[in-house]
Formats: C-alpha cells, structure tokens, sequence
C-alpha cells in the first residue's frame, strides 16, 4: 500500500493530522475526513457525503485491511476504531462516537443503520447486519473465549452473528452471544441478554431474554392502502418542513397515473407509488420510491437526500433499488 498525497484530494474535505494508504481510492464525492484520521486499506470506498469525524482509526488487526467501504450520506464518529479485514456500510448508516468494530472476519452492515456511542460490534467470526438495524450501545459478540479449556471452561464459542433486516434492539445494555440469529423486525428490550436466536416480529426482555410478544406487542399488520396513507401523511409533514418542495412531491395510486411521465419539466420530484415496476423507471431524473417493495430509484439529489434524512428516524425506510 501507499501512502497517498491529500493535498490533491479535490473531491472531498480533509482536516489535519490525516493518514491514508491503500492501492486504490474510490469516492463518489463530497466526502469528510475529519482531524487525525488513518486509513490503512488495499481499497477504500467513500459514498457521496460519506463522513469520518476526527480521531478515528480504521485498519486491520492482522495483516492488510483489504476493504473499507461507506455508503452514501454515512457516519463513524469520533474516536471510533474500525479493525477489521474488510468492512462495508450502507447507504445513510451512521455509527456514533468511541464505537469498537474488530475482530479478523468481514463486518458487513446494510443501508440505513443506526449504532449508539460505545457500541461494540465484534468479528471474531462474520458479522451480518441487515438493513434498517436500530441499536444503542449494544454488545454484539462472535466469540466466547476467555475460559481456559486445560483447566475443564466450558464456555468457548466463536460463530457468526446474523441481524437481520428491521431488527430494534431497543434503548441500550444489550448482550448478543455467537451464533444466533435475530430475525426480521424482532425487538430486543433495554439491558436484555439474548442467548438464542429470536423469531420474526417478535419482542424479546430480561436475562435471558425470552419472547414477551404478548405483552407487548411490536408491530400491528397494516395493509398496503393503510401503509400508503401514512406515507401521505409522511409527506404532508415533510413539505411543511421543506415548503420549497411544495410542487414536487406526489404520491400515486396508479402506475399508469400521466404525472409520473414529466412532473414540473426538468425538475427532479418524489414519486411515491403503491405498487411499482421500478425496473421500467430508471431512465429519468426522479426518483421512484415503491411502497410495496420499500425500494427507490437513488438519484442522489438534494430534495432524496432531504426526504430520506427526514423519513429514516422512525417514519418510513427505504433501500436503494438500484
């Protein structure tokens, strides 16, 4: 790896005291290396906006760090430590300050995640981290292997952690051992301990966590016209913080509907639409979001940007179709 020369960094900005070497630099722009930063990877990815607040490490622990990878409008904040071979994160997935990521396989973490301060993500063996992941300061834990097996420690275990998609681990004192699972949309309660794997929408509590669903229940089904009303609702309240967006928001309920052909001329617009074929949309300037597959056409302008930004909280996630 080199050591490259950031005074010819034109695409991003760059504080002081930065280090980076790798073999090859990739950045869609706009990207943000705060104070003290060092990067040590054969490859580094840095999305559009990707940002990387002061005093933040990011290498391997053994041998050469072979992939860094950040999506778009992404965060690690500082005094963060990324050691790991090879780690990736989506688009809009934010880790907060003094957050431990290492071990010696792939993290691998989708769009539109959210990691608290002092979380500890560890990889010992893979982990997985689906999209729409909410967690506070959790420890997620591949490896259990601190006993000495000569002297007879039945505790040693190092497996993969999969989260999946719209997993909630709620507040913040989480424990998650090797080897399990958290299926999609299960919510983990504050200070829970979870020791197996968890089933889809379904609440989880206490030490060792078990499945409290029926006292309290995580999600109501809603139908997809149910669904499509709050998004209208969504977008009310969005162009009530964004009044310059007035005329370009719209959300139909036909494919077929004609104000999908050239809203407002050259103007990029939201399209919301109940069902889509996003496939036969990616020609043109707006961008498509489909409510029945929660996906999008990214076009990376500013009223996506400010929409996504405003909706991602706990109003509506969508993941990048293309």
């Amino acid at each position: 790896m080199q050591k490259l020369d950031i005074s010819k960094f034109d695409k991003g900005r760059v504080g002081a005291n930065v280090e980076i070497f790798c073999d090859e630099f990739i950045s869609a722009g706009g990207f943000t290396l705060g104070d003290n930063v060092c990067v040590k990877a054969r490859k580094i990815v840095l999305g559009h906006n990707a940002r990387v607040e002061n005093d933040v490490t990011i290498r391997s622990m053994r041998g050469d760090m072979e992939l860094f990878c950040m999506g778009d409008e992404s965060l690690l904040g500082f005094n963060t430590q990324v050691l790991v071979p090879e780690f990736r994160m989506g688009d809009y997935s934010q880790i907060f300050n003094s957050a431990l990521v290492s071990g010696y396989k792939p993290v691998k973490m989708g769009h539109n995640c959210w990691i608290g301060q002092g979380a500890i993500l560890n990889s010992a063996d893979i982990l997985t981290i689906g999209n729409n992941v909410r967690m506070g300061g959790s420890q997620i834990w591949t490896h259990v292997a601190s006993g000495e097996l000569l002297e007879g420690s039945n505790f040693y275990n190092v497996a993969p952690v999969i989260i999946e998609d719209n997993v909630w681990l709620m507040g913040f004192g989480h424990t998650v051992v090797p080897g399990i699972t958290l299926a999609q949309n299960s919510v983990i309660m504050a200070g829970s301990v979870v020791t197996k794997s968890t089933e889809p929408f379904k609440t989880y509590s206490g030490i060792p966590a078990a499945d409290v669903s029926d006292k309290l229940p995580a999600w109501q089904e809603l139908t997809l016209d149910d669904k499509f009303g709050k998004l209208r609702e969504f977008t009310a309240e969005f162009l009530q913080a964004y009044p310059q967006y007035e005329t370009h928001v719209h959300c139909i309920d036909d494919e077929r509907d004609e104000i999908i052909g050239n809203p407002n001329g050259d103007t990029p617009c939201l399209l919301f639409l109940k069902q889509a074929k996003l496939d036969s949309h990616m020609d043109g300037i707006h961008s498509v979001f489909d409510l029945s597959s929660k996906k999008y056409i990214k076009r990376r302008n500013q009223i996506e940007i400010d929409w996504i930004k405003f909706a991602l909280g706990y109003r509506a996630r969508f993941i990048p179709f293309n």
